[in-house]
């Protein structure tokens, strides 16, 4: 890092002595800034939500899912045919035993930089209501279950940017969906694939989590980050690549559900390939390509 940059710590301190308070008192319209499904299952997707009118695209990009997010929904506004144009929820990779993580410290992972830049921590923590004499508290995550938070409010730009504070006509929102992955789960020796099947299962069940509570809540279009990959939780990438694969464009709650989801792994977060291996956001780009998604029709094949 260079020395003209601001430490990540520093960075925190300033949002936990200036930010917050302010947007506290100047955006919380509603207590209830964050909602917990404890299990997804009890919002599993209805037929009513799936449509057979369009086919799911997907998109790869490489860099910061929340900035992408926020860029999407703005250019989208701008068309007149959009103006009712939902804000597009972003994933968040949470930490099960606490908001935000270790935001507080140096450590460069997803949640931890989201919070240093939103008020994501109080939105999930809502500590106001303890001065009303009522407090919830959503932590530990269940295994699961995860949290909707309808508007997180984003004052700052991303690492990449400095952490370049917006001024207070462009701070916006967007909504965010909380889930936890699997943590550092067993290997195999290729360090490809899960070594105990309940872990992989687990892992997948927390993706529809995701899938689940963005239907749930309304939601038609996703940006998902580097959810459970990189040196904090070490998921393996193409295996977990397959797995959304499988979810989005193949079992059935979800078929055409989706119109736009955005996959924007940030290598910041992810870590650099050992030599010659491939990036994640390449590995993501290979299983989701539209061939592998949707193969040609071959004479002799039934239709799916």
């Amino acid at each position: 890092m260079s020395p003209s940059r601001p430490k990540p710590s520093e960075i925190a301190a300033e949002a936990k002595r200036l930010w917050l308070p302010f947007i506290w008192r100047n955006y919380i319209k509603n207590p209830q800034t964050s909602y917990l499904y404890p299990e997804s299952s009890a919002i599993r997707v209805g037929p009513d939500k799936r449509s057979r009118q369009y086919r799911t695209r997907v998109a790869i990009m490489e860099g910061d899912p929340v900035t992408y997010a926020l860029g999407w929904y703005q250019s989208a506004i701008r068309d007149p045919a959009h103006q009712d144009f939902m804000r597009i929820p972003v994933v968040n990779t949470a930490n099960e035993k606490r908001a935000g993580g270790d935001w507080e410290s140096g450590l460069m992972a997803p949640e931890e930089c989201f919070a240093r830049r939103s008020n994501l921590v109080h939105a999930l923590t809502m500590p106001w209501n303890a001065q009303m004499g009522r407090e919830e508290n959503f932590y530990p995550i269940p295994q699961r279950g995860g949290v909707y938070s309808p508007e997180v409010y984003v004052f700052r730009g991303g690492p990449e940017q400095d952490y370049a504070t917006f001024a207070s006509e462009d701070i916006v929102s967007l909504p965010v969906i909380s889930v936890a992955p699997i943590r550092r789960p067993k290997l195999d020796e290729s360090g490809m694939r899960y070594s105990f099947v309940q872990e992989q299962e687990l892992m997948k069940e927390k993706m529809r989590t995701v899938l689940r509570i963005a239907v749930y809540c309304g939601h038609h279009n996703l940006v998902i980050g580097a959810f459970g990959l990189g040196p904090i939780f070490r998921n393996p990438p193409r295996k977990v690549a397959q797995m959304w694969k499988e979810l989005i464009f193949e079992e059935h709650e979800f078929r055409g559900v989706f119109t736009d989801v955005v996959f924007a792994i940030d290598s910041n977060m992810v870590g650099h390939p050992p030599k010659g291996g491939q990036t994640d956001a390449a590995i993501f780009r290979e299983i989701l390509h539209p061939s592998q998604i949707f193969p040609p029709y071959q004479a002799g094949t039934e239709r799916q």
